[in-house]
């Protein structure tokens, strides 16, 4: 049970370093608009979606949400032509706030990377932007490493450990899933 309710305070700090980040003034200028856009998700990297999904709808007294397999989600460019992974995924709703539950298949990936490393807590916060390339370049700039997604997509991952703690996920008006 600590785990799990170091796992929920992490969610919401990272949730408020992540607001923070979206509003920061930069030399006294107005605020940076690339990373502006709604809040999407936390979502938190665990060892097992079914089992961990049961526990969390217990403790927020909501239903048990259903779980899909993503596969071939491309890494970017960077990682050379062709390499992909997959993910075990469900989304809770509770108290006004959207939990993202993910599971790491086989073969490399973020997620696993964060498993290994870190084990099951917090990985990522979601922001909905009006323009997805750019929100990955701002944070790039930011030393921030894009580890996932491409263009024709529409959403990425940008690894923010080294400064903030957790990765962002910035996601474009319409997310295109690859092919199953």
């Amino acid at each position: 049970m600590t785990a799990m309710r170091r796992t929920v305070v992490t969610g919401i700090v990272g949730f408020a370093l992540g607001s923070l980040l979206t509003s920061t003034l930069v030399k006294g200028q107005a605020p940076i608009n690339k990373l502006e856009g709604k809040f999407g998700h936390v979502a938190i990297v665990v060892k097992d979606v079914d089992k961990s999904a049961k526990v969390f709808a217990d403790i927020f007294g909501v239903p048990v949400p259903a779980t899909r397999i993503v596969k071939n989600i491309p890494f970017p460019p960077s990682y050379g032509p062709g390499k992909t992974m997959g993910t075990k995924t469900t989304m809770l709703q509770a108290n006004g706030m959207s939990l993202e539950l993910i599971e790491p298949l086989e073969g490399p990936s973020p997620w696993r990377d964060h498993l290994e490393k870190y084990g099951e807590s917090v990985h990522h916060i979601a922001f909905a932007v009006p323009e997805w390339m750019p929100a990955i370049k701002y944070l790039e700039s930011k030393g921030g490493k894009w580890v996932q997604g491409v263009e024709q997509y529409n959403f990425g991952y940008v690894d923010m450990m080294p400064q903030l703690g957790f990765t962002i996920e910035v996601m474009g008006p319409k997310i295109n899933l690859p092919p199953q």
